[in-house]
């Protein structure tokens, strides 16, 4: 807190009146330590009581404004960074977009630091001092900013949404609801059956390390409305950490970051609904073929060519929403194997059909050697005819009912193998911890071990575990179960 006073000839006399404090003597002083502070409140409050707690809190914030510069930092004089706490309560998470790779999401962003140019102990009979966006402007805050922020926008409505209580203290807390779109950069390689991790990057931008440090409030800086939902995903944790960048020619300019990470596990049921269940009962379609007769050669054409047409059309709307990434997905692998046992259905009845054919061109040409014969010749060729080994027809019959059962078997050994594959599979594995509610992310490299993070340990630090027996250094193992 800064005060000052006048110094005249007649009388030393206090007056915190903001359109009365002006210059009346050759010099004026501040005086800022502690002990001086007291020695001279103590002669403000013997000789002039009445006369300072008279005034209205009006005057009073006025006043205590008069000398105060909102350019430099609260610490600037000391020479010391100026500490800011920072929480985040999300209100909504509006969409996270695969094909953009970014996500939307509404919250309030809060900072606490302190200032002791604006401490006024006693002086009010208040603990602290709500100020609005007006005031806001002639107090200075520090200026934070998302580093992966694609758009982002203020909320006015009715009033700008921001808020500002001054502690008597010097404790300011500063809070705003804003709107943003972040950069989300996202791993489909196991899409629709993937867990995404989002960051949120917060950061100073004109101050480095010197000027400002933000840092986490604490372990529950992060939380969310009860009425929080996401159409697609999941949110089963978050974590915070620092991330502290440095930038310049030299390197040397480092500028304090703070990170959040949100966890989300997608929901599978609208693509099991959409896309998965659809294109088995399409698969099962195609083998309605192979207990037609060999002689249905419209009706097996027709399906054969209906179902590879829809399966085509299934593939194309199940990666429509989807980046053109270069890598294969999961429903990449599930798709194409469902056009691949479509299509070789079809492939099946061609083959079946030229099987059928052979033996009617065997029959043809027996039949053209006997032209111009008598009619008990032709008699006899006919029954010569009905003797001949039936080996394409078959052939063909044998060739449907092994499709019967290896078509069917195939597609259950591949169900399996791909379900197995990429939902059982090792990967990222949430762990929570029962005694400080924290949820840890777990990522396996090989198999049975683990590298192993959390916001209780350090974060540029990563402990390895084992899954069969996980144990952390610092970390009781028994308070962890898997959720």
């Amino acid at each position: 807190m800064i005060i000052r006073f006048d110094i005249s000839l007649d009388l030393f006399k206090p007056n915190i009146k903001s359109q009365h404090l002006h210059f009346l003597g050759q010099k004026t002083f501040f005086i800022r330590h502690k002990m001086r502070l007291t020695l001279l409140l103590s002669i403000v409050s013997l000789l002039f009581i009445d006369d300072v707690f008279c005034q209205t809190r009006t005057d009073f914030i006025r006043a205590l404004l008069v000398d105060y510069d909102n350019r430099i930092t609260p610490n600037f004089e000391q020479n010391i960074p100026t500490e800011v706490e920072v929480s985040l309560f999300i209100n909504s998470i509006d969409s996270i977009s695969e094909e953009t790779m970014d996500f939307t999401m509404n919250t309030f962003v809060q900072q606490e630091w302190k200032d002791t140019r604006l401490e006024f102990h006693g002086f009010i009979d208040v603990e602290y001092l709500e100020l609005d966006a007006g005031l806001i402007k002639e107090i200075w805050v520090p200026d934070l900013y998302f580093t992966n922020e694609k758009v982002a926008s203020f909320h006015d409505v009715t009033v700008p949404n921001k808020m500002l209580h001054l502690f008597s203290d010097g404790r300011i807390v500063y809070r705003l609801r804003i709107s943003l779109k972040a950069s989300c950069p996202m791993d489909l390689y196991k899409y629709p059956m993937d867990e995404q991790t989002c960051s949120l990057y917060l950061q100073s931008f004109a101050f480095t390390t010197n000027g400002i440090v933000f840092k986490w409030k604490n372990d529950s800086a992060v939380q969310k409305s009860n009425r929080f939902e996401l159409p697609q995903f999941r949110l089963v944790g978050n974590d915070t950490l620092e991330c502290n960048e440095s930038y310049g020619t030299n390197g040397n300019a480092s500028f304090s970051c703070i990170q959040l990470n949100l966890h989300f596990m997608r929901n599978i049921g609208y693509y099991m609904i959409q896309f998965f269940v659809p294109s088995v009962m399409i698969v099962l379609l195609s083998w309605v073929s192979f207990w037609l007769t060999i002689d249905a050669v419209p009706a097996r054409i027709s399906l054969g060519i209906l179902t590879v047409l829809t399966m085509t059309t299934q593939r194309s709307a199940g990666t429509a929403s989807l980046p053109r990434v270069s890598y294969i997905k999961a429903i990449d692998v599930w798709m194409g194997a469902c056009l691949v046992f479509v299509f070789a259905a079809l492939l099946e009845f061609a083959f079946v059909n030229v099987m059928e054919r052979r033996q009617i061109r065997r029959v043809q040409s027996v039949r053209l050697k006997g032209n111009g014969e008598s009619k008990p010749c032709l008699d006899k060729l006919e029954r010569n005819i009905s003797k001949l080994p039936m080996t394409g027809h078959k052939k063909a019959k044998t060739i449907d009912n092994v499709s019967r059962v290896v078509f069917p078997i195939s597609f259950i050994l591949f169900c399996v193998v791909y379900w197995v594959y990429y939902v059982i599979q090792d990967g990222d594995i949430y762990y929570k911890d029962c005694s400080s509610h924290n949820i840890y992310t777990m990522t396996t490299y090989e198999k049975g071990r683990v590298f192993y993070s959390s916001t209780s340990l350090d974060p540029t630090g990563l402990a390895v575990g084992n899954i069969d027996d996980l144990y952390v250094a610092g970390n009781a193992s028994d308070n962890v179960l898997r959720i």
